[in-house]
């Protein structure tokens, strides 16, 4: 491996440009390679089995790109990353939410979280696995929504409907514990709307774990003499399905980008 090699981060849409936008902001020195399954999004309500055979090809994409690393931007997949396979290391973006929320939990002294994810990723424990391991006395509480991603990947733009899922995913959590103040945010889309959730429930301190999850990867790379630290770089995104659905999204996060391609992931894509 060598520093110019490109780092790779992956997602089942659009959601993993969150992440995306924080490598960029981090390490903007490192060329980046994003691969988005929009075509086949989103991974909440799949089963276990496709999830890993789709993360798993994406994984071989990447490799094949000759990435360093790559980050599991995507909570669903990132849930399942025990039986991943990849050549490269990998990075889990559930890993560094949980870390982010041990942080908060003990910084604030409140023993209790919040979190908002898709039903794989809540059905799946991972995030309570992860938390525990790192603090076993804190209580998560946890809502699911499998709309809210879609809604966000295509129908942003309607405020009315966007609102009632946020708080059809949010106030469940809240009717059932008062005092939660911290809110992980565990699905990779869900920063994107991270200004309508605040609108809403301002007195909540919301967790993105994106910038944790980059700060582990540069953590990485710099013991391992990998940080690419000077020069100029270059940002490419590939998606599997319209090239437009991805072009509002890069306007709306102010990512910049050299190259968008579509791209077929299996050969009847």
């Amino acid at each position: 491996m060598n520093k110019n090699q490109p780092i790779g981060i992956l997602d089942s849409g659009v959601g993993g440009l969150t992440v995306f936008k924080q490598t960029e902001r981090l390490l903007p020195n490192e060329n980046i390679i994003y691969l988005g399954d929009t075509k086949r999004m989103p991974y909440g309500n799949k089963s276990e089995e496709e999830i890993i055979i789709l993360a798993n090809k994406m994984i071989s994409y990447l490799e094949e790109q000759d990435v360093k690393a790559v980050l599991l931007a995507c909570n669903t997949i990132s849930s399942h990353i025990e039986k991943l396979t990849s050549k490269v290391p990998i990075f889990s973006i559930v890993k560094a939410g949980s870390e982010l929320a041990t942080k908060k939990s003990s910084e604030t002294n409140v023993d209790l979280i919040g979190l908002i994810a898709t039903k794989a990723t809540v059905n799946s424990g991972s995030y309570n696995k992860e938390i525990h391991k790192l603090n076993k006395d804190i209580n998560i509480i946890s809502n699911d929504s499998t709309r809210l991603p879609k809604v966000i990947d295509s129908q942003i733009e309607n405020k009315p409907l966007l609102n009632q899922l946020i708080k059809e995913c949010i106030e469940p959590i809240i009717d059932k514990e008062k005092n939660v103040k911290n809110l992980i945010l565990g699905c990779s889309h869900f920063p994107i709307i991270e200004k309508e959730i605040n609108d809403i429930y301002n007195d909540l301190t919301l967790l993105d774990p994106a910038e944790q999850m980059v700060e582990n990867v540069r953590k990485y790379l710099k013991d391992k003499d990998l940080l690419k630290d000077n020069g100029t770089s270059h940002k490419t995104l590939y998606t599997t399905a319209d090239i437009l659905e991805f072009v509002s999204y890069i306007k709306r996060l102010k990512i910049n980008i050299d190259k968008l391609e579509k791209i077929k992931l299996f050969e009847n894509d």
